[in-house]
């Protein structure tokens, strides 16, 4: 899970968040995410751990003073530095979600498109587009595309959902089709 570790300007950011965490739980999808406490990423860390899911943090060490830890609320891993955290995150995820963040979190989606585009990973990343936050983004991905600085099909690595109720089957699918590998 990729997102911000800031609430965003609309309560709708905390509503979908706080609901995603009590449905990752009831369908017993591991929350793995980057273990701050602040924005989005504790409100959802704090409600998977509230209806009773599993939940892995990864922070680096540095962030703990900046992020605070959620060591109420599941496992945490913390890190040598930046580098480590991405790369556990991925190595401890089968599919990758992004909700609404600020670069931090755009860099980190970013990174796992172009592993995708690279062959490096073929898990599946899926956007849920609140409020139209990811908008921009996707008009951004299609400029690269209609300039020729990438291919069409990197259109094709990643879905945008507009709701958590477009989302769930799609993401529950993932898993089921992971855990007949």
């Amino acid at each position: 899970m990729f997102c911000g570790s800031k609430n965003g300007n609309s309560s709708i950011y905390i509503e979908v968040a706080e609901e995603l965490g009590e449905q990752l739980a009831k369908n017993k999808i591991k929350l793995v995410y980057g273990g701050g406490s602040l924005g989005l990423m504790g409100k959802l860390s704090k409600s998977v751990h509230k209806n009773n899911g599993d939940v892995l943090g990864i922070i680096p060490k540095h962030l703990l003073e900046v992020e605070g830890i959620n060591n109420n609320y599941g496992e945490i891993i913390i890190t040598d530095d930046m580098h480590t955290r991405k790369k556990t995150m991925y190595d401890k995820s089968d599919a990758f979600l992004c909700l609404p963040g600020g670069i931090g979190t755009l860099e980190e989606v970013s990174e796992t498109i172009t592993w995708f585009q690279l062959n490096i990973s073929k898990k599946p990343i899926f956007f849920l587009n609140i409020n139209n936050y990811w908008d921009k983004f996707r008009l951004l991905l299609e400029h690269f595309v209609s300039h020729d600085f990438a291919n069409r099909d990197l259109l094709n690595y990643f879905i945008f959902f507009e709701s958590l109720e477009a989302l769930l089957p799609a993401l529950l699918s993932s898993f089921e089709i992971d855990s007949n590998e």
